[in-house]
């Protein structure tokens, strides 16, 4: 088999994983979670920026577990090693509290951040809700997908160029999570 063979037995793999993730979501529910939690933080802030901080500083979060989770396909898949499922629940787990302590080490420089970003773009409340519920999707798909394929032994994601086989999570991940945050009503 060729290399462009491979890296498209790779992706039909991908493409119909995430397709087994996603075809029976409970939007309803994806939905009532998220709500709840931009509700939680919007009646917890003083006002709109700090209501804002809360949900960038989660964002900030998914992006840097983002990183973390294609360490950890690196480290295994990408050097031929389907790993235990042990190892992966473990290893996801010891990366969230790295990032999450990070994420609060680094919250001034994030907010400051932020602050520039809000009057640059002239945010509104709709921009920020959309990208907290993109990337909350975006990390829930990401660890659903990885905990999939490693209980289900998927050697073919040890074979190819893992940077290709990245690309291609991401764009089939990105695709899921935007159709799946644009059914939902979110305020």
């Amino acid at each position: 088999m060729t290399t462009e063979q491979l890296q498209k037995e790779i992706t039909k793999f991908i493409e119909q994983t995430l397709f087994l993730l996603t075809k029976n979501v409970d939007i309803n529910n994806f939905q009532k979670i998220l709500q709840d939690n931009v509700s939680q933080k919007r009646e917890s802030a003083t006002s709109t920026v700090e209501f804002y901080d809360r949900l960038m500083l989660n964002m900030a979060y998914f992006v840097e577990n983002k990183m973390a989770w294609e360490t950890i396909v690196r480290d295994t898949y990408g050097k031929g090693q389907v790993p235990k499922i042990s190892f992966l629940e473990n290893e996801l787990m010891a990366q969230q509290m790295r990032v999450r302590n990070n994420v609060a080490e680094n919250m001034d420089a994030y907010t400051a951040d932020f602050h520039k970003r809000y009057e640059e773009l002239e945010v509104e409340d709709e921009d920020v809700i959309y990208d907290y519920a993109y990337a909350s999707v975006d990390h829930a798909l990401r660890v659903d997908f990885v905990t999939l394929v490693t209980s289900k032994n998927a050697t073919i994601l040890t074979q190819g160029n893992i940077e290709e086989t990245l690309k291609i999570i991401d764009g089939y991940i990105a695709y899921h999570s935007d159709q799946i945050v644009n059914k939902m009503t979110l305020s």
